[in-house]
C-alpha cells in the first residue's frame, strides 16, 4: 500500500525533510528508471526507509509506534506464528478485546495475517514501525518460547499438549524434531515450506520420549518406526497425529504429521488414499489456504473421484457451506448441499456450477470441468475467495488459471501387493533404464530416506523393490486392493512425479515394480 508521489513530495517538502532540489532530482530518477519515487528515495540514500515508513504513516493516517519490551503482550504475540512473524517482519502486540495491533514494516504484508479476521474473528489494526523495533519484538517473542518450551520439557502431556497446540496455531500440518547434541531442534512445515520454529535444551529428551510412548514407538528399537495417537487440544479439539521416527548421522529424527479430525470425518484419509511425506504436507497447506483453485488431475479410473470426496471431506467443518457439481452423485455427503448436472434439461456443467455459486458457498467441488466455460467460471469463484475443487482429465482445461491455481494434484490407481506373497527384488541396469525418462532416482532416493524406509546410507542399486507372487489364499494373482499415486505440484514443481512415487511405493512395498513399469507403458 503506498503513497501517491505527489502526496510524498509536498509532505517531504513541508515538513522540511528534504529540500525541493533534492526531491526534483530524485522524481528525475525515478521517472527515468520507471520506479517510484519511495522507491528511488530510499535506494539512492536520500532518505532511511524508517523515515519513509513515518511519511507512509503521516500520510495514511496510520499510527507508527516504536516497541519495546513494555509494549509487548505476551498473549497477542502468540496470534501470529512466530515463523511468520520472523519471514514476514510483523508481529502482534497489544490485544484488546476483540481488537488486535498488529506492528509491521509494509503494509501491503496485511495479507499474511488475513486469518486472524476470517479464522478468529479479530479486527486487525495496523501499526508502521522501524526495523529495529521489529527485531527487537522477535528476540521477545523467541526468548518466550523458549522459556515457555523449556519450563514444559520435563512436563510429559503437559509439553506434548503445548508443542502441539503451538504447531496448530502456526498452521503447520507437520512437526519436525531432530534431536541432537546440541539439543531438540524443531521446524514446522507450513503451507508446503520448512520454517525453523525453535530449539529446546537437552533435557526436553522426555518431551521426545513422551511422543514417541504416545505413537507406541519403541525406545529401545533403532529402526525406523511409524506409529500414531489422537490427543485432545485444550478447547475439545482432537488431533490425529501420524508419527515417523528414524535413526541420522546426527541423531534420531520424529515427525509428526497433524490431522485436526471432526466429529463428521468418514471414510477415507488422505494417508489411506497413498499421500504421504512432503507431497501429503503440500496438500494440507493448499486446503489450509481457505481460498483458491485446486486441481485434481486424472482419466476415468484414476481415482480422481475418491480424492475429491477426500479433499472435501477434509475440509469439513461446521462453519462452511459446502456445495458440489457432480455428474452423478457418487456418495451422500450429509454436510454438503449436492447438485446434479442435468445436460438433458439444459443445466450443464457451467449452468448447475453458476447456480451453485449463487448459493453464497465457501468450497465448491466440481467433479468433472470439461469445457472453458466451466473453467472460468471456477476460476472466477477461486478469485473471489471461494475454495475450488476441480476435477479435470488434464490440467490444461485451467491453462489459464493463472495466480488463482493454487495447486494440482495428478493421480493414478495401481494395485496393492499382498503382503504375504510379495517378493524382494533389485532392478538391474538395463531394467532401470527405461524409467530415466520419467523419474530422477536421487529424488526417490532422498525421500525414502527422509521418511526412513531405507537406511541413510542406502545406495540406489541397493534399493529393493516389491514384485507381485503367485497368489495365495489371501489375494487374487498377488494382489489385493488398489492403492493410489499421487504428484502434487504447486507452482509448478513437483516433489515427486508419478512414476517416482510409483517407485517410492514398490521400494516402500506397497506396489509392485510390474505396476509402475505399466504406467511408463501408459505415458
Amino acid at each position: 500500500m503506498q503513497v501517491q508521489d505527489e502526496s510524498l513530495r509536498a509532505f517531504l517538502v513541508e515538513s522540511g525533510a528534504l529540500s525541493r532540489r533534492a526531491l526534483e532530482e530524485a522524481a528525475l530518477l525515478a521517472h527515468e528508471r520507471q520506479e517510484s519515487l519511495a522507491e528511488r528515495l530510499a535506494l539512492g540514500g536520500y532518505l532511511s526507509h524508517d523515515e519513509l515508513r513515518r511519511a507512509q504513516a503521516h500520510l495514511l493516517g496510520v499510527p507508527f509506534v516504536e516497541l519495546d519490551h513494555h509494549t509487548l503482550q505476551e498473549e497477542a504475540l502468540y496470534l501470529i506464528p512466530e515463523p511468520l512473524a520472523r519471514g514476514k517482519s510483523m508481529v502482534a502486540f497489544a490485544r484488546r478485546g476483540e481488537e488486535v495491533e498488529v506492528a509491521l514494516l509494509d503494509l501491503d504484508d496485511l495479507v499474511y495475517v488475513d486469518f486472524l479476521r476470517t479464522e478468529q474473528g479479530l479486527k486487525i489494526l495496523p501499526r508502521l514501525t522501524t526495523a529495529e523495533s521489529i527485531k527487537r519484538a522477535l528476540i521477545t517473542y523467541q526468548q518466550k518460547l523458549k522459556q515457555q518450551f523449556s519450563s514444559l520439557a520435563k512436563g510429559g502431556t503437559h509439553a506434548t499438549e503445548a508443542l502441539l497446540r503451538h504447531a496448530l496455531l502456526s498452521r503447520a500440518s507437520s512437526v519436525h524434531l531432530d534431536f541432537k547434541t546440541a539439543g531438540l531442534f524443531v521446524r514446522y512445515r507450513i503451507q508446503g515450506l520448512l520454517h525453523e520454529a525453535m530449539t529446546l535444551p537437552k533435557e526436553a529428551v522426555e518431551l521426545f520420549a513422551r511422543l514417541k510412548e504416545m505413537a507406541k514407538l519403541s525406545p529401545t528399537l533403532h529402526v525406523p518406526q511409524e506409529g500414531g495417537f489422537k490427543v485432545d487440544i485444550q478447547g475439545g479439539e482432537e488431533v490425529r497425529v501420524r508419527a515417523h521416527s528414524s535413526l541420522t548421522h546426527a541423531g534420531e529424527r520424529l515427525v509428526l504429521h497433524l490431522n485436526p479430525a471432526t466429529a463428521a470425518r468418514k471414510g477415507f484419509s488422505l494417508e489411506s488414499l497413498g499421500l504421504h511425506g512432503e507431497p501429503l504436507d503440500q496438500v494440507y497447506a493448499l486446503l489450509h489456504a481457505r481460498s483458491g483453485l485446486i486441481l485434481v488431475a486424472g482419466p476415468v479410473a484414476s481415482g480422481r473421484t475418491t480424492l475429491l470426496y477426500t479433499l472435501l471431506d477434509t475440509l469439513h467443518a461446521h462453519h462452511r457451506h459446502m456445495v458440489t457439481v457432480e455428474e452423478e452423485v457418487e456418495l451422500a455427503l450429509p454436510y454438503a448441499t449436492q447438485m446434479r448436472v442435468r445436460p438433458e434439461v439444459g443445466l450443464d456443467t457451467a449452468a448447475t456450477l453458476r447456480a451453485a455459486l449463487k448459493q453464497d458457498p465457501d468450497v465448491v467441488m466440481v467433479s468433472h470441468v470439461r469445457d472453458r466455460e466451466a473453467a472460468e467460471l471456477a476460476t472466477s469463484a477461486a478469485a473471489r475467495g471461494i475454495t475450488v475443487l476441480a476435477g479435470v482429465e488434464t490440467p490444461e482445461t485451467f491453462a489459464e488459471g493463472g495466480a488463482r491455481l493454487r495447486g494440482t494434484i495428478s493421480t493414478r490407481v495401481v494395485g496393492r501387493v499382498c503382503h504375504l506373497c510379495k517378493e524382494a527384488y533389485k532392478l538391474s541396469r538395463a531394467e532401470s533404464t527405461p524409467f530415466e525418462g520419467y523419474a530422477n532416482f536421487g529424488k526417490v532416493l532422498a525421500a525414502l530416506k527422509e521418511e526412513g524406509i531405507v537406511h541413510p546410507d542406502t545406495q540406489w542399486k541397493e534399493v529393493a523393490f516389491a514384485r507381485a507372487g503367485q497368489g495365495c489364499g489371501e489375494c487374487e494373482r498377488g494382489y489385493k486392493g488398489a492403492v493410489g499415486l499421487q504428484e502434487v505440484r504447486v507452482h509448478g514443481e513437483a516433489s515427486l512425479k508419478l512414476i517416482e512415487d510409483g517407485l517410492f511405493k514398490a521400494a516402500q512395498g506397497i506396489t509392485s515394480i510390474e505396476e509402475v513399469f505399466r504406467l511408463v507403458g501408459e505415458d
